[in-house]
């Protein structure tokens, strides 16, 4: 029977496009995507389709992203089972001026990015009053190689860095890991918050080579399908599983494809599952976790509009258990009784089904 992880909810938040054409991020809306196809997949993170929310384009105005906020505040307040999980995940430009750090929106003017743009202070405030037991914030900004500004305009205005996970953590007794992932254990388990950054303040977050999509939500979306290294017969995947592999991952796979330096910056409160593992069935002993990048859509997915033609004589059947039968040709089902003539001859069918 498949499972859902009935009590998560995501608001997926790309600015890939930008109402200033030379400050738009292309590429991001590639994670996001992948991020959205791994989280409602039934056989990987199995979010129910209408919890997960996605914000891109036009729709990631500032008021688009405050938009999504309330969405997910009004998901987690009529959720009453007090074991509601929640992800907000961000990537396009972050911005420091004057002390102060802002997230980019679509419709940003960057003769005033100050009153323009979505402050980080202000962001993190609407996240703290959402309050959901468990909740993971991950920021993947501060984009280089083939994700930067094109123009050299832009480039000087948005003066691009990644948003210090601290600001997340009002409240929260964290454990910072800044170059590695060791302290896990000591955090309570079940709950707690847990903000991700795709790299340090001074550095940059980088694409694959391939281009297919940037390191660090790459070596994420491994970690939510299994390649984290799971503890054995887990059934979900926990907030170590991800910080452990992506403080391991992301730096290798910089240095390898661009010879350059990023590590990943987190806090951490607690130890908490966000998604079941492959549709809660987990990994065999001897089972090797899927490639992250290659699902098959669920049926939900895939749509139910068919087109086909015939020409002459012949039959098309289209859909699933659809039947397709030839020229003259007769189905009965059921329990029938009596003659049925197909045009060419007749025959008695009797307490007779074919199925």
């Amino acid at each position: 029977m498949t499972q859902k992880f009935d009590h998560g909810y995501a608001l997926l938040i790309a600015v890939n496009e930008s109402s200033v054409s030379t400050a738009a991020l292309p590429d991001v809306i590639k994670d996001a995507t992948a991020l959205r196809d791994v989280l409602v997949h039934p056989d990987r993170c199995a979010y129910a389709s209408k919890n997960v929310k996605f914000l891109a384009g036009k729709e990631s105005t500032r008021a688009g992203i405050a938009g999504g906020l309330d969405w997910l505040r009004d998901k987690l307040e009529a959720d009453t089972s007090g074991e509601a999980t929640a992800i907000i995940y961000f990537t396009g430009h972050g911005h420091t001026e004057v002390g102060k750090y802002y997230l980019i929106p679509y419709d940003v003017n960057l003769k005033r990015i100050k009153t323009s743009a979505l402050g980080a202070e202000d962001f993190a405030d609407d996240v703290a009053a959402l309050q959901p037991r468990r909740l993971l914030v991950v920021f993947d900004c501060c984009h280089a190689a083939g994700m930067e500004v094109k123009d050299v305009a832009a480039r000087d205005a948005i003066r691009s860095t990644a948003v210090p996970p601290a600001l997340f953590m009002t409240g929260q007794q964290a454990i910072s890991m800044e170059t590695g992932g060791k302290g896990l254990g000591a955090l309570a388990r079940d709950a707690g918050r847990a903000i991700l950054n795709s790299c340090q303040a001074t550095e940059q977050s980088y694409i694959r080579k391939d281009r297919k999509m940037s390191i660090f939500t790459y070596h994420l979306i491994e970690a939510l399908t299994g390649r984290a290294q799971p503890e054995a017969g887990a059934q979900e995947v926990l907030v170590s599983d991800i910080v452990s592999h992506i403080h391991r991952r992301v730096p290798d796979s910089a240095r390898f494809d661009w010879q350059a330096d990023q590590h990943p910056w987190c806090e951490v409160s607690g130890n908490f599952p966000v998604a079941l593992l492959l549709g809660g069935k987990g990994l065999g002993a001897n089972e090797t976790a899927p490639d992250p990048l290659q699902l098959k859509l669920p049926p939900e997915r895939t749509g139910t509009s068919f087109h086909g033609k015939v020409t002459g004589p012949g039959a098309l059947a289209q859909g699933p258990n659809s039947t397709a039968l030839g020229q003259g040709a007769m189905i009965i089902h059921g329990d029938n009784k009596g003659n049925a003539n197909t045009g060419t001859q007749t025959f008695t069918n009797t307490d007779h089904d074919p199925d």
